[in-house]
């Protein structure tokens, strides 16, 4: 029996947006694949730019084809797709969809745009990608809200001052004082040298953008971390890495795809 369920498109189905978004279907079951583009054909912004059955073949599609979106089994032939996303070099929405519902919390710490519960409907995915459209809109928009403009391509440097928010006062900071900066679903939350904790509605993609490259290094899609802070970096399991930040005793985790970035940048 299918587990999902295909229904006739309707008008209006999906809210205009400006462009497609391109998307790559990921189930180990080829039938639950076909039967879910099958539906994923009546919403006209939707683009199917790939397809996956295993981990590996997820892995290596992502990271060809670099999509907007990823519509994603959580188990994958007995692997976990959510460790998937530690190896993808690029930065797409989430919709997990599932039978398993015991990794719901995990998969909204990795700020999934959606977990959905088999078997689905086109009316439970319609509320899905309305969600990934409004989060594209909202990223389109020119101001950080947080006193800079993050429409400016020009890169921060390390003394340069900026205004953020911190218990609803803006205050004056400089950029080298932050000591890493981690995804907040639609927000950011910045942690400062001092302890301080401002949360802006910016991604970690503007920041990265924005950030000076000799001060501040990504170490995984959804941390950011102050170059002059760091204790030490160790290696870790299956080609991932270890940070150890100055007085911050838990350490952070080095994807493996930045792992090797960094050594490949840093390592003599």
């Amino acid at each position: 029996m299918a587990n999902i369920k295909a229904e006739p498109k309707k008008t209006g189905q999906l809210n205009m947006a400006k462009e497609t978004i391109k998307s790559v279907v990921v189930d180990d079951v080829d039938f639950m694949r076909a039967t879910l583009k099958k539906v994923l054909d009546g919403f006209p912004h939707i683009e199917i730019v790939g397809e996956a059955s295993d981990y590996e073949s997820a892995r290596k599609v992502i990271n060809d084809v670099k999509p907007d979106l990823v519509f994603l089994d959580i188990d994958l032939n007995g692997l976990t797709s959510i460790d998937l996303l530690n190896e993808i070099n690029c930065e797409p929405k989430i919709i997990f969809i599932t039978s398993h519902p015991d990794f719901a919390i995990k998969a909204f710490e990795l700020n999934a745009v959606d977990y959905i519960m088999k078997p689905i409907s086109a009316d439970r995915l319609k509320k899905a990608i309305d969600r990934v459209i409004e989060l594209n809109e909202d990223q389109e928009k020119p101001t950080g809200g947080d006193g800079f403009d993050m429409e400016n391509e020009e890169r921060f440097k390390p003394d340069q001052i900026i205004l953020l928010n911190f218990d609803s006062k803006l205050t004056f900071i400089k950029i080298q004082d932050i000591n890493y900066i981690e995804a907040f679903g639609n927000y950011t939350k910045i942690y400062m040298n001092d302890g301080k904790l401002s949360i802006t509605y910016n991604s970690i993609k503007n920041w990265d953008s924005r950030l000076p490259e000799d001060v501040f290094i990504q170490i995984h899609r959804s941390t950011i971390v102050n170059l002059l802070n760091v204790a030490k970096i160790e290696k870790w399991t299956n080609d991932t890495g270890r940070l150890f930040l100055k007085g911050i005793e838990k350490p952070f985790e080095i994807s493996r795809s930045y792992f090797f970035q960094i050594k490949k940048k840093y390592k003599v």
